[in-house]
């Protein structure tokens, strides 16, 4: 499989982080907007922890954070309900993705096996940069709470003329919005949300002494853990204060395949955009969630950023980036963190007072299941297809919450046995997606663990697979559930099973996804201890013709170019026809006429296998290729000369 920047570990802490929302007055946004930014993707360069956390589990064992992430995101509501499918709009921004993604220059492996020496792309980021956005993707979920909000950030200007009220207006319309039943999205992770109560001051044009005197009192009225003053825009605007500063932004909100050159892309609007018609309420909401945004808000927002000069950041220097990350640190260690803590034992006890245990749940599971031992080798078969809902409330609803708790902050030994026992009463009701969530999530935890204390049971990966594609018939969490289990067997060198994992997700709904799939199978196979080239080259084609008909041509080009290393010049002339032809085919839809002409030209020096009719119609296709080819030259030929003259 072809290497990947990040390891497992990263991939998987990247993909669940404490979520935490974001709800402005409309003059703490207008204040964020003078950078071009709404404050949530002002803070989101920012969001990754450089320092170690703590947290104490319910026995009281001190517990290590290291390198957390938090999502932060604009408070989006929504009337219509999740989909358990990608929108057209979500599909076409992946197809953006890869579109606009290509080889590095210099990134090329070679290998030899047996007579074989090959070269071929040792990255492929096009996968990653697909994996990466479609893991982001991921819609809510009543199975599961691991992108549920944990915290919400009521953010208020210093300028306001009673920042109190203001703060007050956004915790009821947040309590609301929670809690009134009319919206769909967002969910929360509790019902006791976390509120966060952030003052934001301009340096430039703010009064600081003012500033000060409202957030003493704001420690009186909300605790000193419980609130914070943010201090951006140390500088005016302008063209002359353009100074060489970083953009870190950038990565962010401006990524390449926003740009396609091919064609333009949809607009980030459109990620999670909502057809129905929104309560009028949500013209206030003007931050934008990661790769995701209310539209109303959004051309709002536009009006007040049109005319500012510059680019991201205009207002900040380097002292406010320092700021920013100093506030993010401060209300995760203060904030978020203690939150979980305490979230996490008050779980625990409800659960232990319900089932009547004497300790606790921890330390029960690791009895009942032996703390260090393997999982069983036998997971009970899907059954039924029944839609069993839970009630909130319900105990096993609980015990997966607090097994997604323990998981984001990095707690994987309680959240593995907390999985398994969700996982045991799951299965025993029948209720095969949550059965099926706990599994997944269980696989992941063990592997997770530090020191390995148990093996990575990969058949509860299959299982979950297995049940999500067949019994739930929702391939998006089958997707995903492949994803990590295949980057978890290639980490143990299992290429043989994540290949086959590969193979058995590819299928005629998703020609991309199928295509992305089949050659990372590909690269399975050649990266064996004993490479199967002759398999990587099947699988390169046909991750060549899925790329064709996703309708990503160039993927399609390197597909085909490299599978014909395997096959060139050994005696299958009828496989090299049909490559050579294909190769002619897509390289002369890309405009690159002249290997279109040597693609077609070497099917007909060679003496052919080929049926009357079959010959007749390839050099029909390579006559009209060289008279494109032909012309184009011709009329290259006479802009030099006319230049020249």
């Amino acid at each position: 499989m072809a290497q990947c920047v990040q390891s497992v570990q990263e991939l998987v802490q990247d993909s669940f982080t404490p979520m935490v929302a974001v709800l402005c007055s409309e003059t703490a946004e207008r204040m964020s907007r003078k950078n071009r930014l709404s404050f949530a993707e002002l803070l989101r360069p920012f969001c990754r922890l450089t320092s170690e956390g703590h947290i104490r589990d319910p026995n009281n064992v001190l517990q290590s954070v290291k390198g957390l992430r938090i999502s932060v995101n604009g408070l989006c509501p929504s009337l219509k309900p999740p989909s358990s499918t990608l929108t057209p709009a979500q599909r076409q921004v992946l197809h953006h993705i890869v579109l606009s993604s290509q080889p590095q220059e210099g990134a090329v492996s070679s290998i030899s096996a047996g007579d074989y020496q090959l070269s071929f792309s040792g990255t492929t980021p096009w996968f990653e940069a697909y994996r990466e956005a479609f893991l982001q993707t991921m819609p809510s979920s009543e199975h599961e709470f691991l992108n549920h909000y944990l915290a919400c950030l009521l953010v208020v200007s210093s300028s306001e003329t009673v920042p109190f009220e203001q703060f007050l207006k956004l915790s009821q319309e947040q309590h609301q919005i929670q809690h009134s039943g009319e919206y769909s999205s967002p969910k929360w992770f509790i019902p006791n949300t976390l509120k966060y109560y952030v003052l934001l001051h301009d340096v430039s044009q703010g009064d600081d002494h003012r500033a000060e005197t409202v957030f003493e009192d704001m420690k009186q009225k909300y605790g000193s853990q419980g609130c914070y003053l943010l201090k951006i825009n140390s500088r005016s605007e302008g063209p002359s204060d353009q100074d060489q500063m970083p953009d870190p932004w950038s990565q962010y909100l401006h990524k390449s395949y926003l740009h396609s050159p091919v064609s333009a892309p949809p607009p980030i609007s459109v990620f999670f955009a909502n057809s129905t018609k929104e309560h009028k309420r949500l013209t206030r909401f003007s931050a934008l969630p990661q790769l995701s945004a209310c539209d109303t808000s959004r051309r709002a927002s536009d009006s007040i950023t049109s005319g500012a000069p510059g680019g991201h950041g205009a207002c900040l220097t380097l002292n406010d980036h320092d700021r920013i990350r100093q506030f993010i640190q401060e209300f995760t260690f203060r904030g978020l963190l203690p939150h979980v803590e305490k979230n996490i034992r008050q779980l625990n006890d409800q659960l232990v007072s319900r089932k009547g245990l004497s300790r606790s749940l921890f330390t029960a599971t690791k009895k009942w299941f032996g703390g260090g031992k393997a999982p069983e080798k036998s997971v009970a078969e899907p059954k039924s297809t029944t839609g069993l809902l839970y009630p909130p409330e319900a105990p096993e609803l609980q015990i997966r919450k607090m097994a997604d708790l323990c998981f984001l902050v990095q707690h994987y030994e309680l959240a593995y046995s907390c999985y398994h026992t969700a996982k045991k009463d799951f299965l025993s009701d029948q209720a095969m997606l949550y059965a099926a969530g706990a599994l997944e999530m269980a696989a992941v935890s063990a592997f997770l663990q530090p020191g390995a204390p148990r093996p990575y049971p990969a058949h509860y990966m299959d299982t979950a697979i297995q049940t999500y594609k067949d019994t739930c018939r929702n391939m998006v969490l089958a997707e995903r559930c492949t994803l990590l289990s295949v980057d978890i067997l290639k980490s143990q060198g299992k290429y043989a099973e994540a290949a086959t994992l590969l193979i058995k997700m590819t299928s005629e709904d998703s020609d991309l996804r199928s295509a992305l799939l089949l050659e990372q199978a590909a690269h399975c196979f050649v990266n064996m201890k004993t490479p199967m080239v002759r398999k990587f080259a099947f699988h390169m084609i046909l991750a060549g013709h899925r790329f064709s008909k996703a309708g990503q041509r160039r993927h399609a080009l390197r597909c085909y170019c490299q599978a014909m290393q395997v096959y060139q010049d050994r005696g299958w002339s009828l496989a090299e026809d049909h490559i050579n032809f294909t190769i002619g085919r897509q390289s002369f839809t890309l405009q690159q006429t002249e290997k279109a002409v040597d693609a077609f030209k070497v099917i007909l020096e060679k003496e052919s296998q080929q049926t009357a009719t079959q010959q007749g119609a390839f050099l029909r296709e390579y006559l009209y290729v060289f008279k494109v080819f032909y012309r184009h030259m011709a009329l290259q030929s006479k802009l030099v000369f006319i230049k020249i003259k």
